[in-house]
């Protein structure tokens, strides 16, 4: 049996590596140059970062295991970290007696704050939360002016315009993954690779190529070719190339416009899937701004989500000595900021850093990088399940794995290990029968 995957990124290598495992021959076609979709990287002063920020929380062990599995395990560390929210001025936010000193609550607020985290780990059936949307749910936990003055510019500021309409089962999941990385002394420890998850990556794909899966990068598929019904292949550069199977792992908008033979019901349900798209500046510094790891942004007139300072959780002489700081926004493509040199976003965002960052001067940025990727952020809005695409699709032959499958989790490096394996297990499940070595006949 051959099956084509469509999309290199770690849902795809993760396809790949379960279906070779079995002996199946597998292609990957990628558009990029080199593989890792979301977690690709680039090198800062020679040493892999990757363009979005990442890190996994210590329930994240499919991608632990990768890791190990690829022999880089003594690389991956534990790390302490810490949070602080912005509004008007920093207020740290990582421990319990931090949050009693969060003054831009009142006490009685700070305590029902406290206790939303803990009873989030409480929740054992998250079907309930897809009938209300976060804002009222978190109404109903912590009371209105918790709501008004934390939750609701967290998520004006990441979902704009599309705030109201988020379930409170994505609220619910973001909660639960902070909770679940703390430690007995309420200590968040995050993972990282070493020298970056690119290793990992690469290591990956030197592991798959030596296991026979070929990849055609720099090769993207115009259509998914159907014959009666039946996928029967990929035509890339103006080729058909024949498979048994195919394997889409792109977002939902490109498997339609990919795929012009899926039945309209479905094509229906996937167009109502939207996605937001990602402006990730990223800025090597020859100081620190803070002494903070993570900081969300609750001032509304900031147009930026977050200030990740990567070297607050990595050695900056990894860097170069570079001081390394991700500055995300999440938008809608169409936004002016998505086309924008990085130069240039650094230009509208210099007064609010000046007004963040007590002193900070341009000479202070010795280089920038912008990354920007279309489809980032899945809105979960409610009774989402019934938007969720299986991975079988109606056209025989033709499978699906994407981070709009990722539910009720959120996405990230380790599901979709977690969701490209269980989308593979179900297509071998479903073979006919096996020939002698294993592979399907």
């Amino acid at each position: 049996m051959r099956v084509a995957i469509v999309g290199g990124g770690i849902t795809g290598m993760s396809v790949a590596d379960t279906l070779a495992a079995r002996g199946i021959s597998c292609t990957i076609y990628e558009q990029d140059s080199v593989v890792g979709g979301l977690a690709g990287s680039f090198r800062v002063n020679g040493t892999y970062l990757e363009k979005f920020y990442h890190h996994l929380f210590t329930s994240d062990t499919a991608m632990v295991e990768v890791i190990q599995r690829l022999g880089l395990g003594d690389k991956f560390h534990w790390l302490p970290t810490n949070n602080s929210y912005y509004a008007g001025r920093l207020y740290r936010l990582s421990t319990p007696l931090d949050l009693l000193k969060f003054t831009r609550v009142s006490l009685i607020d700070r305590i029902r704050l406290g206790m939303l985290y803990l009873r989030t780990r409480f929740v054992n059936d998250w079907h309930p939360l897809e009938e209300i949307t976060a804002r009222d749910w978190l109404v109903q936990m912590a009371g209105k002016n918790v709501y008004h003055a934390v939750w609701e510019p967290l998520l004006r500021s990441k979902f704009g315009r599309y705030a109201d309409e988020v379930a409170a089962v994505w609220m619910w999941n973001k909660l639960k993954l902070r909770g679940s990385s703390r430690g007995s002394k309420q200590e968040e420890r995050l993972g990282y690779l070493e020298g970056g998850f690119g290793q990992a990556i690469d290591a990956w794909e030197q592991d798959l190529r030596a296991r026979g899966v070929e990849f055609k990068l720099s090769t993207p598929v115009s259509r998914i070719v159907a014959e009666n019904g039946t996928a029967v292949g990929v035509l890339a550069n103006d080729e058909l190339q024949r498979y048994d199977r195919v394997f889409a792992t792109v977002a939902p908008e490109l498997l339609l416009q990919m795929a012009p033979d899926l039945p309209a019901e479905y094509r229906g349900r996937l167009e109502q899937i939207k996605y937001l798209a990602n402006v990730c500046l990223v800025m090597s510094l020859d100081r620190s701004l803070s002494g903070t790891y993570w900081m969300n942004i609750g001032d509304p007139e900031i147009p930026f989500t977050g200030v990740i300072e990567h070297t607050n959780m990595q050695r900056k002489e990894l860097y170069g000595g570079a001081h390394v700081v991700y500055i995300s926004r999440y938008l809608d493509h169409e936004d002016p900021l998505y086309q924008m040199s990085a130069e240039e976003i650094l230009d509208q965002y210099m007064p609010y850093l000046q007004r963040m960052f007590r002193g900070f001067q341009r000479d202070w940025v010795k280089q920038t990088w912008a990354w920007r990727e279309r489809y980032t952020q899945p809105l979960i809005g409610l009774r989402y399940s019934s938007l969720k695409p299986s991975f079988r699709t109606p056209l025989k032959g033709l499978w699906f794995s994407s981070m709009a499958q990722v539910y009720p989790e959120d996405r990230g490096m380790n599901y979709a290990v977690v969701y490209g394996r269980r989308a593979a297990e179900e297509m071998l499940a479903e073979l006919p029968q096996a020939g002698p070595e294993g592979s399907a006949a």
